[in-house]
């Protein structure tokens, strides 16, 4: 048996404890956000591809954390996408009794800060691409990975076709 945990809707104030959601909900024209590089980062930014969902629960079951940089996720496209973070515990692995799942909505990206353990950004209502900002050091140790030993089962409503959920 799995653990099991609800996608929630994100907001600023429910994923403040792991970062920065990226909106401008405001009358300005500008919003400002933080990125967060440590001593000897060299910017990079790339696109990533992302398949939809298949499935209306996502197994999580590896997370990644990197502890000299945010990582920063901004989809090119509309719909919804999957975030899965948890902060580290003592022993420097994720506490998945801290784990949080959430799902954005169209036009709103997310900053991981420097070490927050978290699932890989995943897209709930069809393909998406999405740009990637994160520093390294080219040390080898930019990104770290925790395979879980007991994966989490993420529900999530994913859009079926004529756009109802499941």
């Amino acid at each position: 048996m799995h653990k099991q945990l609800a996608a929630e809707p994100i907001s600023a104030e429910r994923f403040a404890a792991f970062g920065e959601l990226l909106e401008n909900k405001t009358d300005l024209r500008r919003q400002d956000f933080s990125l967060q590089f440590a001593g000897d980062n060299r910017p990079q930014l790339w696109v990533n591809r992302l398949p939809q969902v298949a499935d209306p629960v996502v197994l999580v079951d590896v997370m990644e954390s990197h502890p000299h940089s945010a990582q920063t996720f901004v989809p090119m496209q509309s719909g919804r996408c999957l975030v899965v973070v948890a902060p580290g515990g003592a022993d420097g692995r994720p506490d998945l009794g801290a784990l949080r799942a959430f799902l954005t909505q169209g036009g709103q990206g997310v900053s991981y800060r420097p070490n927050v353990w978290h699932y890989t950004f995943t897209s709930v209502d069809g393909p998406n691409e999405v740009v990637v900002m994160m520093g390294h050091t080219g040390r080898g140790d930019d990104t770290v990975i925790a395979h879980l030993e007991q994966p989490v089962a993420v529900t999530v409503a994913v859009s079926g076709q004529g756009g109802h959920h499941v």
